[in-house]
């Protein structure tokens, strides 16, 4: 099922994590190939701001696949998050021969009856990377059904225009992405794509009421990258 040469190559990475235009955490990455041939990608969120770290707040994602040609095929998920009075997790298990996920959250476990490339909320960040590798589609809308702890949705990702940015991490000509909201809605989710960092988000913009909440921007990568 691996592809042989994979889409998106190993690699680490650290974003930093600003609220409302303030820095307050470091997200790390890393994305390997274990010896059985199933890739790993892991997600840490730690806080640097003092407030935040007195409050012991914290976040983790892990997730397991493989590559079939160029789509993802998901296998398990884990997140967790840690706060005060407020610790949440979410992890599932695939079972694609029964078709069923077994989803376990902190009110109970369920089973999930699987379709055809659904992703996790990591797995979503690769393949729609992975996408954007083929040039062909880089001005599509990008149909997801994502698997968020225990439910199924539909998200949408669409063009929204290129733009050249200056990050902590370097310079980057960027594809800018909208996720598709519900009508009404008073939240508006961006993310900038560069093809020197194999097409995943050099930034994350998180926004409500017209105002930036988060933003989330790349400050270093173990991947080679040429600038503009």
């Amino acid at each position: 099922m691996a592809a042989d040469t994979p889409p998106i190559p190993a690699h680490e990475a650290t974003y930093e994590v600003l609220r409302h235009g303030k820095k307050v955490g470091e997200l790390s990455v890393s994305l390997e190939q274990l010896d059985n041939g199933v890739w790993h990608y892991r997600s840490d969120t730690r806080a640097t701001a003092w407030w935040v770290r007195a409050l012991n707040m914290s976040a983790e994602e892990a997730a397991h696949f493989v590559w079939r040609g160029d789509r993802i095929v998901m296998l398990t998920y884990h997140h967790a998050q840690h706060a005060p009075a407020n610790n949440r997790y979410f992890q599932h298990r695939t079972d694609w021969e029964a078709g069923t996920t077994r989803v376990r959250t902190e009110e109970g476990s369920q089973t999930i009856e699987l379709v055809d490339n659904m992703v996790d909320p990591l797995s979503l960040r690769l393949q729609l990377a992975a996408n954007l590798a083929d040039e062909t589609r880089r001005r599509d809308t990008h149909d997801f059904t994502l698997l968020d702890r225990n439910e199924v949705k539909h998200k949408q990702y669409t063009f929204d225009g290129e733009e050249t940015l200056d990050l902590p991490a370097g310079c980057f000509e960027t594809v800018r992405l909208r996720r598709i909201e519900d009508p009404g809605s008073d939240k508006n989710n961006l993310s900038w794509h560069a093809e020197d960092f194999s097409w995943m988000p050099v930034r994350i913009l998180r926004q409500e009421d017209g105002k930036d909440k988060l933003d989330i921007r790349l400050l270093s990568t173990d991947l080679p990258l040429n600038g503009c």
